[in-house]
């Protein structure tokens, strides 16, 4: 799958997300089966569910398939009980933080030197009640 992760994850961490919360791994595969985006979600505590790794091929952007799978985990996220969402995204990625503030999304804090790389982070929340804004 071509898609906006910017790093490699090594299987063992799709595991540790699978096994901490089954309901908030969503996968979306197309007619022919191949998987074409992919939302790892954790159980924070205290009301909130996170965001950890989410992705769309690249050549499958634009047609609701990003939209599908935030508005399920919504749902994943409001039936186990949170209030609200958080997630990660980087500061030079206007796209998603277009797509996440659309959502319901607002920024609630800026991480200098947050990556890996260097790269500085924007965390952001929502409600489970949220919507297209």
């Amino acid at each position: 799958m071509n898609s906006s992760l910017d790093q490699y994850f090594l299987p063992s961490v799709v595991d540790y997300f699978m096994l901490q919360w089954p309901f908030g791994q969503l996968v979306a595969v197309d007619p022919l089966g191949r998987i074409v985006g992919y939302l790892a979600g954790a159980r924070l505590g205290e009301g909130r569910a996170n965001i950890a790794l989410f992705c769309v091929d690249s050549s499958c952007r634009g047609r609701g398939i990003g939209s599908e799978l935030l508005e399920r985990f919504r749902t994943e996220a409001r039936m186990d009980g949170a209030t609200s969402i958080q997630l990660d995204v980087r500061e030079t990625n206007p796209a998603a933080i277009r797509f996440y503030s659309r959502r319901g999304f607002m920024p609630i804090e800026r991480m200098e030197h947050f990556y890996d790389d260097g790269g500085t982070g924007i965390r952001m929340i929502a409600s489970v009640y949220g919507g297209n804004n």
